[in-house]
């Protein structure tokens, strides 16, 4: 088997997470939207990067044993903007989240999720946009099952994270049994 290389376009999926990345953005918002006329407090993140953690060393320093992340994250990895991410932040700082609704799509072999957060307090939400290619269906939900799935999200310089547990995680892997 053949080692993937993200130089290779075949091998990286950026071409085909961009091809419909604004109509899930445009989702958001259209969502965001509806629950500011519902009159919810929304903050809608715009990733400048998603990754999925499997527990798999991303880094060379991971993988040489040098550096070993503790805790490990596992699940969503979302980088957003420093703004963007205080935001979230604030809106979740006192509020845990009572539920989550997640819409996805599938398309050129990546399934893409819109995370809806609801706080406990019933008046706040955050929106998470997400993807993953389908060939890291498997080993994300192998991850859910035995450890829960998780996003984390932070800013670029990962100094501070929001953590939120998904108690459901089923619908994060649209006409697939996650059981």
């Amino acid at each position: 088997m053949r080692e993937p290389d993200p130089g290779d376009p075949t091998d990286n999926p950026f071409h085909r997470v961009t091809d419909d990345w604004d109509a899930v953005v445009e989702d958001m918002h259209a969502t965001a939207a509806d629950y500011r006329e519902a009159g919810w407090n929304v903050v809608a993140v715009h990733p400048g990067d998603v990754t999925v953690l499997t527990g798999e060393p991303r880094t060379a320093a991971e993988q040489t044993g040098d550096f070993e992340p503790d805790p490990r994250r596992l699940g969503f990895d979302v980088v957003v903007p420093g703004d963007e991410f205080e935001a979230f932040r604030a809106a979740f700082a006192d509020r845990s989240v009572a539920e989550s609704t997640v819409y996805a799509a599938t398309g050129s072999g990546i399934v893409y999720l819109v995370v809806v957060l609801e706080a406990a307090d019933g008046e706040t939400a955050g929106l998470v946009p997400l993807y993953y290619d389908e060939s890291d269906r498997e080993a994300l939900v192998a991850v859910a099952r035995d450890h829960g799935l998780y996003t984390h999200v932070r800013p670029l310089q990962d100094d501070a994270v929001v953590t939120v547990e998904h108690e459901e995680f089923a619908p994060f892997f649209p006409d697939a049994t996650a059981e």
